[in-house]
């Protein structure tokens, strides 16, 4: 392999909340007993070494000793349009249809302000990162939660008859979609995407499609981005995306957005200046130009292996040795959902316990 995926990497003392942030966070685990250590696999980010072409990038304008105001750059916009195009297929987009996020939690909730008020009711499909059901409900609005069900196969599926049932009678009108889905890892297959489009263009829903994982595809799946599959997707749909997850940069804070919709990107961009909170760091522009490169693209493909390679061993491990315990192989993220009933019923224990 031409990249270190190896070496062990110490990260103590180097301010990671993964590793220094261990009995001391509220949501942290308790702190190892004496002479233990723990290991970090509490933060949803890896302990390789990131791409070298982003380090490079980022030295190469630390060079330079100014940092004062700026814009983002041409190769920024490039750098995303190249990427999705190569990545995900996606062709005809432009620098205008895209715009910087601090970070993509933050993004889906400014674009929730654009298709609903506090108190509206937003549709979310569970399981759910519990980052939208703190932030959904720290903001005001009520979720209502659309089952993934595990069909012969072990694998989770949109239950679409529910998820119509939700739509219409709870006269839903936003909805937050996940693609890749976090936790339970499907890469959504193109009639499923078809079939979601579908139901919301029936109910006029807007959609926050909050697409952070898509580049962590496992061999044999191919990511659709949401916006593709219809013309009511792509001009009713603010797609979120990030190098942060492939990458690593979650330290480095950037995200950033595509609205095809010309109402839509007006009315984010307002949401945006008027409160000042979304401006670009230029080491964080930099960063995800060195990424989004051919040596990123390289670096990526070296880690998609060890990351399918990883899951397998965590998969066979759990069968062989806690045959109690189950879990789907992700299609995509490096997320594992595993499912504890049959342990805890075996071990006389609650969920709470």
């Amino acid at each position: 392999m031409k990249f270190d995926f190896t070496s062990i990497l110490d990260r103590h003392g180097r301010d990671a909340i993964a590793v220094d942030g261990i009995g001391k966070r509220a949501n942290a685990p308790k702190a190892p007993k004496d002479g233990f250590d723990a290991i970090p696999m509490w933060v949803a980010d890896m302990n390789f070494p990131t791409a070298p072409s982003i380090q490079r990038a980022i030295c190469e304008r630390v060079a330079h000793p100014c940092f004062g105001y700026f814009q983002p750059s041409k190769d920024y916009y490039e750098s995303i349009i190249e990427w999705q195009r190569r990545q995900n297929g996606v062709e005809g987009l432009k620098a205008e249809h895209i715009a910087y996020e601090n970070g993509v939690l933050g993004g889906v909730l400014s674009a929730l302000s654009l298709f609903c008020t506090r108190g509206d009711k937003v549709l979310l499909h569970s399981p759910t990162y519990i980052g939208f059901t703190q932030a959904l409900t720290a903001n005001g609005y009520q979720i209502v939660s659309s089952s993934l069900r595990l069909d012969e196969k072990g694998v989770w599926r949109i239950d679409f008859e529910e998820m119509e049932r939700k739509l219409r009678q709870e006269k839903i009108h936003a909805a937050i979609f996940c693609s890749p889905h976090n936790p339970c890892g499907r890469v959504w297959e193109k009639e499923e995407l078809e079939q979601v489009s579908s139901l919301f263009e029936k109910y006029e829903v807007n959609v926050v499609s909050d697409e952070i994982w898509s580049d962590l595809i496992m061999p044999g799946h191919r990511h659709l981005p949401f916006q593709s599959v219809s013309e009511y997707a792509r001009m009713h749909t603010v797609a979120l995306y990030a190098p942060s997850k492939t990458f690593n940069l979650a330290g480095l804070v950037g995200s950033y957005h595509i609205i095809y919709n010309k109402t839509l990107q007006e009315r984010m961009a307002r949401a945006a200046a008027l409160s000042h909170y979304n401006e670009m760091n230029v080491l964080s522009m930099h960063a995800l130009i060195g990424a989004y490169s051919e040596e990123g693209r390289e670096w990526l493909s070296e880690l998609l292996s060890i990351l399918s390679d990883n899951l397998e061993f965590a998969c066979n491990f759990m069968e062989r040795e806690f045959p109690y315990l189950h879990a789907m192989k992700a299609e995509g993220t490096y997320m594992l959902f595993i499912d504890c009933k049959d342990w805890l019923q075996k071990k006389n224990l609650t969920l709470a316990e």
